[in-house]
């Protein structure tokens, strides 16, 4: 069977089967931005009924992957878009993104076992000298990068996840609960906007001086001890963060 055609058989909810292959399209740049998309010209594409057309179209609308322009329809977004929403727990993201059906990948450097920046060191609590284990990831979505992480951890010494391990799991949280029952609690966020310095472009695939999202998080255990500090550069104007209180 064809990507773009409908499995009848597959037990998927057809409007489910519509937004994926509408939202593969967009991503792949293969949807003309500057065409709309109309109920009547999906309905004919799809030969299915006015409802599960509407439930895709509203459901790529809330993902970013298209928009309404007033009185003329509703068109195909340019680039990649991705909502984070509130309810997506802190150290889950990667998750939410296999989920989501944006096949993720992501590149860790080799970690490390370090003394923290001055700063990490006072908002974790860490003792003098005390080290932590410290990593970069960089995650990209559908091939193009999104954002890249600066990773700090207070984990047990014995804690020495691979660099495959990792990039596998998408998460050090996942690998530290299953591996040392340690569960995250609350996390805090703090969010600015911020210009793309050389590095910051080379990493991320953009122009120097481009608008890059930072999100600085502390994340603490379930008991409330603070666990890890993460500094995460995204693509601005492909990511929308989700907060509540």
């Amino acid at each position: 069977m064809a990507s773009g055609e409908l499995d009848y058989s597959s037990g998927v909810p057809l409007y489910r089967q519509i937004k994926e292959i509408l939202r593969r399209e967009i991503a792949d740049g293969a949807a003309d931005p500057q065409k709309p998309m109309t109920e009547a010209q999906l309905l004919s594409r799809f030969e299915v009924s006015r409802a599960p057309i509407r439930q895709a179209l509203m459901e790529l609308t809330s993902d970013g992957y298209v928009y309404r322009k007033q009185g003329k329809g509703t068109f195909p977004a340019r680039g990649l878009r991705v909502h984070r929403p509130a309810d997506v727990q802190s150290g889950r993201f990667y998750q939410f993104l296999v989920d989501s059906g944006m096949h993720p990948s992501s590149k860790v450097s080799v970690p490390e076992w370090v003394e923290p920046p001055t700063e990490v060191g006072q908002l974790l609590g860490t003792d003098e000298h005390e080290r932590l284990l410290h990593f970069t990831r960089l995650i990209s979505v559908e091939g193009a990068p999104l954002a890249e992480a600066n990773v700090y951890i207070r984990a047990p010494r014995d804690f020495n996840p691979t660099v495959q391990e990792l990039e596998e799991s998408g998460s050090a949280f996942e690998l530290l609960e299953r591996g040392y029952g340690i569960t995250l609690g609350r996390s805090e966020h703090e969010a600015w906007a911020t210009a793309a310095t050389a590095d910051d472009a080379a990493t991320l695939g953009v122009s120097e001086g481009s608008p890059l999202l930072v999100i600085d998080t502390i994340f603490r255990t379930a008991g409330g001890r603070p666990i890890g500090w993460r500094s995460a550069l995204h693509h601005a104007e492909n990511f929308k963060y989700r907060f509540t209180q």
